[in-house]
Parts: structure tokens; C-alpha cells; sequence
């Protein structure tokens, strides 16, 4: 759910929505989404002497473990849903070589919206939490009506998360409680002024056991 905007509204609409948000209302409402997320094992890189070592492993409550990747494309089918044009397949940087990028087309918004991914940093998991810094290039419809149909504008917007373990307080269950922070930036002449945010979202997230 958005708890906050601000700024300029308008733009951090559009980033949000084309991040992968559901219906506007729950942007500009502030009501409460609700949708399936699921994780892929995280790939094993690195190398030492002795052969390749598994960087996405951890160790929690004693115990060791490995890290696991948002499914961006399981996330936005399941958040975006109806919105979805419905001939439309989703691309994912798995599917066309190009890691940190996906590209999607849904009703609400005219054209295709294309997400890459050009900068990320991540906190490993660990007993206080874990999160990630994504600075992403949106390209998508400049909007406009007729005049602009066909044309492509670049945005530029900067998604951080926090997340720490829990558990449900009425039913027990492991949680995962979470904060997002989506600053928006203005893009001249391909380029992004990220010292100068334009508009500052935050949003509160929970991740429960089905």
C-alpha cells in the first residue's frame, strides 16, 4: 500500500504504474494491493582456487541458506492481471539474453513499456534484514493523445526496499515486512538528473506464506 507522495504527483504515477503497478486508484487511493510474488534460486557466481563458490549462500538462525530473485515477470502477471493486453507476452531478461530488463504491454496505458535495469546494489540477508537499490531507464508512450501516438519518451526512476523477517502476530506464520522507496527523476536529453529527485513515493509491503 502507498502510505506517501511527494512531488510531483503525475510522475510518480506514471513510474509507478509502469513499474508494474496495478489499478491507478491504488496509487492515488492508497488502497491496499493484493497479489501473488514467487522467487527463483539465485544464480551461482564467482570463483576461487579451488573451483566456483556460491555467493547467493548465507546463514540464518544457525542455519545456512541460499538467496533467492523476485520472478519479475510471475509478479507483474499476477499484479497487473486484466491490465494485461491480453495477446501481449511478457519479455524477461531470462528469456532475450538481456539481464535486469523486461518489457510488457497492458491496456491501460498506450504502447509497450520497456524496464532496464542500469544500476543495483543489495544488502545480503542476514538477521537484520536484507534490500536493494535499482536505479531503472523506463521507456514507454509519451502520452498526449493523437498527436504524440507512436512516440517514446525515456523516464528514469530509483526503487529501494528494506525488508526483515517476522511473524504473523495473529496466526503465527513467518512474514516478511517491507518498506519502498521510489524517487523519480527528470531525463533531458537522455540524460537523468538523479541528484534532483522530482518526486518521492513510499509504500509499506507484507509478504505472507500461501
Amino acid at each position: 500500500v502507498v502510505t506517501s507522495v511527494e512531488g510531483d504527483l503525475g510522475q510518480a504515477a506514471v513510474a509507478w504504474k509502469c513499474l508494474g503497478g496495478g489499478e491507478e486508484r491504488a496509487f492515488t487511493s492508497k488502497l491496499t494491493e493484493a497479489y501473488n510474488v514467487r522467487f527463483v534460486d539465485a544464480p551461482v557466481v564467482g570463483m576461487s582456487g579451488n573451483g566456483v563458490v556460491d555467493d547467493a549462500q548465507y546463514e540464518f538462525e544457525g542455519k545456512r541458506a541460499r538467496g533467492c530473485i523476485l520472478d519479475r515477470k510471475f509478479e507483474i502477471l499476477n499484479r497487473v492481471g486484466k491490465l494485461l493486453q491480453s495477446d501481449d507476452v511478457i519479455s524477461w531478461g531470462d528469456d532475450d539474453g538481456e539481464p535486469g530488463s523486461i518489457s510488457y504491454a497492458r491496456n491501460d496505458y498506450p504502447g509497450r513499456v520497456e524496464l532496464k535495469t542500469v544500476q543495483r546494489s543489495i544488502e545480503p540477508p542476514s538477521e537484520a534484514g536484507f534490500g536493494s537499490d535499482e536505479l531503472i531507464r523506463i521507456q514507454s508512450s509519451a502520452g498526449g493523445g493523437a498527436l504524440f501516438v507512436g512516440s517514446n519518451v525515456y523516464r528514469c526512476a530509483r526503487v529501494k526496499r528494506r525488508f526483515r523477517r517476522g511473524f504473523d502476530e495473529s496466526t503465527g506464520k513467518r512474514i516478511i515486512d517491507g518498506i519502498e522507496i521510489m524517487l523519480t527523476y527528470r531525463v533531458l536529453d537522455g540524460v537523468a538528473g538523479v541528484e534532483m529527485p522530482t518526486s518521492t513515493s513510499k509504500s509499506r509491503i507484507r509478504m505472507t506464506e500461501l
